[in-house]
């Protein structure tokens, strides 16, 4: 099980106000990571994926008329993931990029009630700390 949180300043100014009983047991590093996204860029990626899933099918067509990064991530967290492959798992969040994970992130920190949700929480910030090492050694 993972126990450590890799959360922004701004993230972790969010996890002050989780109660005491649940960050027992988890440890927070300060994720420093950074890329300059751009909507063109995140837009070129998402019709680049290739995706089986009919839920997610079904997302990316939702996701072609959300703006912006908060609109994705609001969209993301309506979404239902359960049983949905993990490669296409992947695929999505390498269109969306990390920027939508931390909107995502930053939505499910202000709405932690259990230490499942925080272990959720941990896989994303697993997944953005691996967008950024991707996405910041590949060539534009």
């Amino acid at each position: 099980m993972m126990t450590v949180l890799h959360l922004t300043t701004a993230e972790q100014l969010l996890w002050a106000n989780v109660p005491q009983a649940l960050q027992k047991g988890w440890s927070v590093e300060t994720e420093s990571g950074t890329w300059r996204d751009s909507p063109q860029y995140r837009q070129m990626r998402m019709q680049l994926v290739k995706l089986q899933d009919p839920k997610l099918l079904a997302f990316i067509e939702h996701a072609k008329a959300a703006a912006s990064a908060d609109a994705l991530a609001k969209l993301l967290s309506e979404t239902d993931l359960q049983g949905v492959m993990d490669s296409d798992i992947s695929e999505l969040f390498f269109a969306l990029g990390p920027a939508v994970v931390g909107k995502l992130i930053t939505l499910m920190l202000g709405t932690i009630k259990t230490h499942a949700d925080i272990e959720g929480i941990a896989a994303l910030t697993t997944i953005r700390r691996s967008l950024y090492a991707a996405l910041v050694s590949s060539p534009r």
